[in-house]
């Protein structure tokens, strides 16, 4: 039941996910006018924003011109359903199951506008870093609501090392995004990268964060080839390298100790 819950909640935020990806990269309001079809403009009623649903029921047509409506849509809704599914399993329902689910529903939006606009938002990539940074103060949240609140100093010291290991990251890329200009004589990582960085430092801490920058680069790597002088968004693979690193921790964890017993 927690897992439908969690699946629920997830396909809701994606639907709100397109809003944003839609709306963010064109400087629109994300609130009015109100969902409206791409297509032909006509004002959409609450049944046709069903996340998952609507688009099935009207199979992939706008229910007023009959305009394919871009499978884009349930896709996202699906994606950031699974993601909070998946975290409701390896979580449970708390809050801290909410705030990485948001986490990386913003990451899912991020990688969608940089892969269509090679550009990134400030407004969610600045979201998505202070929810990261402020996990702890949302856990402490969630403990004394539950009445589990037992000692402060856990918290207090979580959030400063939230703090650390993003600045170390943060730094780390900016200072790299300088020597790769040195070397190459061109912009290789952009801000947005930099900011996202500090986000997988404060989210998954070191030395986790470091197996996310390698699975990342890694999965970048075949794309880069392939398109040779074409730019190639990298928000996708650090997106998606802090997924996997994240959702097997313990995997990659084990992996440090081996390395270093």
């Amino acid at each position: 039941m927690a897992s439908l819950f969690a699946l629920l909640i997830g396909l809701a935020i994606g639907s709100f996910l397109n809003v944003l990806i839609v709306r963010i990269p064109k400087g629109e309001n994300i609130a009015f006018p109100p969902s409206h079809c791409p297509q032909c403009n006509t004002p959409l009623k609450w049944w046709h924003n069903i996340p998952l649903l609507s688009w099935l029921l009207l199979r992939g047509q706008c229910a007023y011109c009959q305009k394919p409506i871009s499978k884009r849509y349930p896709i996202i809704e699906l994606l950031t359903g699974l993601i909070f599914w998946v975290l409701a399993i390896k979580l449970g329902l708390s809050a801290e199951w909410l705030i990485t689910g948001l986490i990386f529903a913003l990451l899912l939006a991020l990688s969608v506008i940089d892969f269509e606009y090679y550009a990134v938002p400030d407004s969610l990539n600045f979201t998505a870093l202070g929810l990261a940074l402020l996990m702890p103060l949302f856990n402490m949240g969630w403990a004394w609501a539950t009445d589990t609140l037992h000692d402060f100093s856990i918290y207090q010291e979580a959030l400063l090392t939230n703090f650390k290991d993003a600045g170390i990251m943060a730094l780390s890329f900016f200072l790299l995004a300088l020597l790769v200009k040195f070397v190459i004589k061109k912009d290789a990582l952009g801000e947005a990268d930099i900011i996202i960085a500090g986000t997988m430092g404060a989210l998954l801490g070191l030395p986790l964060v470091l197996f996310a920058i390698y699975v990342s680069a890694l999965l970048a790597l075949i794309p880069a080839l392939v398109a040779r002088n074409h730019m190639v968004p990298f928000v996708p693979f650090l997106a998606l390298g802090t997924w996997i690193v994240y959702i097997f921790s313990d995997t990659f964890l084990r992996w440090w100790d081996m390395l270093y017993a």
